[in-house]
């Protein structure tokens, strides 16, 4: 059944200018923020055009000031505990402000040509600890002193896996690490007392997370069987920490107690960071095994499983998003789509009766919520059809919230908006899929436009109803509404394999990864050809990452249904991305593994069946391919073989490489060159202006 409803759609009015490009590159995006330790204050990076800066909100006054300075991009920063200064890593190295004020000028602490990030205040604030090159170091503000720290094997770099935790008391440090990229993770607690590794642990394949309940009992976690099996664990460090410096556990010391498993032969998705209780009896975690995303806690000295939320709905907000207890361990934050499928409400549990409050009710994107340290405001992103993300504040009542940042450029006015329509449409194996449909500002009637397919990486993803809480796919909103301006239809597909309704819908790729997915996507574009606003004759697609991986696989498989593709760093050839993040990219390959049901010479139809390149010579549409040389990713070596094998077969495309840019290119300036180009395409292939076709909709 196909389904939607143009009249409900909002639109600019008539005389309305048209988005510009410059308007587009100037979207700013604010993330990671953290309240200082008194209250009053938020830190956050606004990240702009590859200029990311430090910024700090006065929440009472609403004061915004700039606290970094120079060109280079701030990654990562941490509050003192005192609450009067912070540390952030900027270009490499790591800067400190002393007193936290609009006119205090930072001082650099390191500058070394090694690469210093992950800056982590101890407990107290009389050491700080950071990675330099993979290994961790420890600086003293009382001397300016540092000093390496001897660990048996080197850190992941990974965002979803923090590398290292302080124990509560400043004693000891526990950290994730592996020998070399192809061997075993492991787990290794680091006395700082005298620099012994006081106990250590393989714990297999390169996902998991740790946590320290107390200053000697640690919770780690960690996947096995190409991450189908994921293993809690809590053990009690006391003996070890006090005892033997030779890894082994010193006499009487406990082995870790297994708390919980959770196994899925389809595959696990990444996990959610587990959450301690403050007074350390619980962990807060986010489980699948009722076919949704729900809050369990585990009391850690019993081991008993309490499920705290339920329904059709899944209570987290994306990949970075986390669920976050009060101060007093009664209530938790949480963000959920039990509303609305499509949208994501912040919601509070209390613990002991289950009862829950809905907090937000725009529609939109609610996420990343952050209790004040004395509970009475939270700290939250916010995105919808009508507002790019931006930090917002909400008294813990529940009452009006408050913008705290503008990130859209002060030219891009409200009238110019284009809000999504949601629809469905039948897809293959008769399942419903959904999308988000943008139509040009002003439909004329008799007349028919070119036509988008939109589809997002991961592919655990969703796209949403407005503007999306992910910097990576802000940008891509952005453009999406700058091409409406321009005449284009677009819809943006969730193709079965996504987030936001439920595990059989996320696990649809197993075992058919380039086979139901595309087919999500060739309904979407088979969807828009219904339109009656819509030239069915001038369809493209386009994606990024996972998105461009379906671009590449629509074209060469399905080569009638599109007109022009558009792909940005995507995978061509699965066997040899699977290979390579063998090596490069542990922490996401157990999960493509596992979708395609093992080792290759398991299934090698499988296996086929994933990798586009195989059918190359049935290709017509022309391809356009943009790529980082940088890409952490996905390696430059796949588009390569692209122009390898669409030369070989006499195919029409073109490529544009940017040196030093990585998987979602950073810089404005790069996306400042590669927008023109994708929007010419765009033009040339499906709205004739290459031919001298007039083009509907002229920029202003």
């Amino acid at each position: 059944m196909l389904t939607t409803q143009i009249t409900d759609r909002v639109v600019p009015g008539k005389g309305t200018s048209a988005i510009t490009l410059e308007e587009v590159l100037h979207v700013r995006h604010p993330d990671a923020h953290r309240w200082s330790p008194a209250g009053g204050r938020l830190a956050f990076i606004w990240h702009d055009g590859g200029e990311d800066h430090l910024w700090i909100i006065e929440t009472t006054t609403g004061v915004t000031f700039q606290l970094s300075t120079g060109t280079e991009s701030v990654t990562d920063f941490d509050w003192h505990p005192r609450g009067d200064a912070l540390v952030y890593a900027q270009g490499g190295d790591l800067w400190v402000v002393w007193v936290v004020a609009p006119d205090q000028a930072p001082v650099r602490i390191t500058e070394t040509p090694a690469k210093e990030s992950t800056p982590r205040w101890s407990p107290a604030g009389g050491r700080l600890a950071f990675i330099r090159d993979g290994q961790l170091w420890i600086w003293r503000p009382e001397d300016g002193s540092s000093r390496a720290i001897d660990l048996p094997g080197r850190f992941l770099d990974d965002p979803r896996i923090p590398a290292y935790r302080w124990s509560p008391d400043g004693s000891a440090v526990a950290c994730m690490l592996a020998r070399s990229p192809e061997a075993e993770r492991e787990l290794a607690v680091v006395s700082l007392d005298d620099g012994r590794v006081a106990w250590r642990t393989t714990v297999g394949e390169h996902q998991g997370h740790i946590q320290w309940m107390d200053a000697t009992r640690l919770y780690y976690s960690t996947t096995r069987n190409i991450q189908r099996r994921r293993e809690h664990y809590l053990i009690d460090l006391t003996a070890n920490l006090a005892g033997r410096g030779d890894g082994t556990a010193a006499p009487g010391a406990p082995a870790a107690r297994l708390l919980h498993v959770e196994q899925d032969e389809k595959g696990l998705m990444f996990a959610v960071e587990p959450q301690r209780s403050p007074d350390g009896s619980a962990l807060l975690l986010v489980l699948r095994h009722t076919g949704w995303d729900h809050l369990f806690a585990i009391d850690v000295a019993s081991g008993h499983i309490r499920q705290l939320t339920d329904g059709n709905c899944e209570d987290t907000g994306h990949a970075y998003d986390l669920p976050r207890w009060s101060a007093d361990g009664r209530l938790i934050l949480f963000a959920s789509n039990r509303t609305d499928l499509g949208h994501r409400q912040l919601w509070e549990l209390d613990v002991a009766s289950g009862g829950l409050r809905q907090l937000t009710h725009s529609p939109g994107t609610a996420t990343q919520g952050v209790w004040s340290p004395d509970g009475k405001w939270i700290a939250y992103q916010f995105c919808g059809p009508a507002d790019p993300a931006d930090l917002w504040l909400i008294d813990a009542r529940g009452e009006t919230p408050r913008r705290l940042t503008r990130s859209l450029p002060p030219s891009w006015t409200a009238d110019k908006m284009v809000a999504p329509v949601h629809v469905t449409f039948p897809s293959a194996r008769d399942w419903t899929i959904h999308g988000y449909l943008y139509a040009p500002p002003a439909l004329v009637p008799g007349h028919r436009h070119p036509a988008l397919v939109w589809v997002h990486g991961g592919p655990v993803r969703q796209m949403r109803d407005g503007w999306h809480p992910l910097h990576s796919y802000a940008i891509f909103h952005a453009f999406t509404l700058y091409l409406a301006h321009r005449g284009y239809v677009t819809l943006a597909v969730n193709f079965r394999g996504g987030i936001g309704y439920g595990v059989g819908f996320e696990q649809g790729t197993h075992l058919a990864i380039g086979v139901d997915d595309v087919a999500d996507v060739v309904s979407a574009g088979r969807y828009l050809k219904t339109l009656p606003y819509v030239d069915p004759d001038r369809v493209g697609v386009w994606g990024i990452s996972y998105g461009g991986h379906m671009t590449l696989a629509a074209l060469t498989k399905h080569p009638d249904e599109f007109t022009v593709g558009v792909n940005i760093a995507g995978i061509w050839d699965e066997n040899a991305w699977v290979r390579w993040a063998e090596r490069e990219y542990r922490t996401a390959v157990g999960y493509f593994k596992a979708r395609l049901g093992g080792a290759e010479d398991v299934r090698p139809d499988v296996w086929r069946e994933a990798s586009p390149r195989h059918w190359v010579a049935q290709m017509r549409a022309p391809l356009i391919n943009f790529h980082g040389t940088k890409d952490e990713a996905v390696p430059f070596a796949q588009l390569d073989e692209i122009v390898k094998d669409c030369v070989a077969h006499g195919k029409e495309f073109e490529t544009h490489y940017y040196p030093g840019e990585a998987h979602v290119f950073t810089h404005r300036r790069t996306w400042a060159d590669a927008f023109p180009k994708i929007e010419r395409a765009f033009d040339r292939y499906l709205n004739g202006r290459a031919e001298g076709v007039p083009h509907f909709f002229r920029s202003t």
